[in-house]
């Protein structure tokens, strides 16, 4: 956290000494760099969305460096106004002015390289967070407009139909979700082999038919548990699938398997023990199950 503080100050210092010897058009230079900051926001994102597919096989590694590469290089460009605008100035060293143009992107870079977390957004490390699945209100709206048109025209890009998912998933639409979720298993084989996907799409189904996980919704959990024995999010949803079936001693096994890959002294660890032995109870009381 000092050394992300310390990164911050020198960042803001080299953007008050831009303004101190930058051209005295305040207005149009303050637009320009405004339009410039928002354009490298946004790549600065699409750069933690790339990370974060890697993290979750989504990207091999050779189309993640050649997208990386050029994301980056789209944030340097975005520079180029603000550096332009400063140009103008004839009063100061135009190896100043330079400097500064220079410095600002590639120090925003370096910034996010060192200390950028591609899981973001609070969720757990298997749980992806694109920057749409955290917008609210009218944006959330808004990008569900747009998602779609480009779905519309673009039906096999995977990953927006996954962005779209997660956006109908976020307003409460369950059947809209998972039928994009279907789209965008169908679109990519690398999506397929993602089991969070499938348990993504099993959540949405069982939402949409009531919050109940029997059918098909306990089959796509059993597939994404047959991509990754030990995925945390198939233990928990097969435990809880097993659970509604009545079948308290397949809850707690799946239960306990997921107990072995938390924090000994995490708060969800304690909350998961309380369940298997919740569910070790009714074991005791119950036939089992057929």
């Amino acid at each position: 956290m000092t050394a992300f503080v310390a990164a911050a100050v020198a960042l803001t210092l080299l953007a008050i000494g831009a303004v101190v010897f930058g051209p005295r058009r305040q207005r149009q230079e303050a637009s320009d760099v405004s339009q410039a900051r928002t354009s490298a926001a946004v790549l600065r994102q699409q750069l933690a969305d790339l990370e974060g597919e890697r993290a979750r096989g989504l990207l091999d590694e050779v189309e993640f460096v050649r997208s990386r590469e050029e994301l980056q290089r789209r944030l340097l460009a975005e520079s180029v106004p603000a550096a332009a605008v400063a140009a103008q100035s004839g009063r100061r060293p135009r190896r100043v002015l330079l400097v500064y143009a220079a410095a600002l992107p590639v120090a925003a870079v370096l910034l996010y390289l060192q200390f950028g977390h591609p899981q973001l957004l609070g969720a757990p490390s298997d749980e992806p967070l694109l920057a749409a699945s955290d917008a609210a209100g009218e944006d959330v709206d808004k990008l569900l407009v747009q998602l779609e048109a480009h779905v519309a025209a673009t039906p096999n890009d995977a990953r927006a139909w996954v962005m779209l998912a997660r956006l109908r998933m976020q307003r409460d639409q369950f059947a809209p979700a998972a039928l994009a979720y279907q789209r965008a298993l169908e679109a990519s084989a690398k999506v397929a082999r993602d089991p969070l996907i499938w348990c993504e799409y099993a959540d949405a189904l069982g939402m949409a038919q009531g919050a109940r996980l029997a059918g098909k919704p306990r089959a796509l959990i059993d597939k994404a548990l047959a991509l990754d024995a030990a995925h945390p999010r198939a233990l928990e949803m097969a435990g809880s699938a097993a659970y509604e079936a009545g079948d308290f001693r397949g809850a707690a096994g799946y239960w306990q398997q997921l107990l072995t890959l938390l924090p000994a002294d995490s708060a969800e660890r304690a909350e998961l023990a309380a369940a298997i032995a919740r569910a070790e109870r009714r074991a005791k009381f119950s036939l089992p199950a057929s």
